[in-house]
């Protein structure tokens, strides 16, 4: 049980959160018939969609890990917006299945020196 508890935890820190900053001009971005606004319109709420489908987009462009505030963009003529999304941290995984591991070699040792420690009855 302790160990299932455990491994739901290491498991929830092996997620990073990827961000995307998106620029298009601002009439591209307001008009919901654009590439941008049709992209936004058809894949509400999925970022990886949304992105596949401003790969079409000749206007807009995709910082990938930046926010908008991370990168330089001419305010005066373009809009940016941040997308993000999970992904899996490869690291965070290894770790965690490296201690989940550990965990549990330590625990056949436990219960293995318990078994030794039984005195036999007479």
């Amino acid at each position: 049980m302790v160990v299932a508890v455990l491994a739901l935890l290491v498991m929830q820190g092996c997620q990073k959160t990827v961000y995307y900053a998106v620029t298009a001009p601002h009439e591209e971005m307001e008009d919901h018939n654009s590439c941008y606004g049709q992209c936004q319109i058809h894949h509400t709420g999925n970022t990886k969609q949304i992105l596949l489908c401003l790969d079409n987009c000749s206007q807009a462009q995709v910082a990938k890990e930046k926010r908008c505030d991370e990168i330089q963009f001419n305010a005066q003529t373009h809009g940016c917006t941040t997308l993000h999304n999970h992904a899996l941290d490869g690291t965070a995984l290894g770790l965690g299945i490296g201690f989940l591991v550990l965990l549990g070699i330590g625990l056949v040792f436990l219960a293995a020196s318990s078994n030794n420690n039984v005195q036999p009855t007479q």
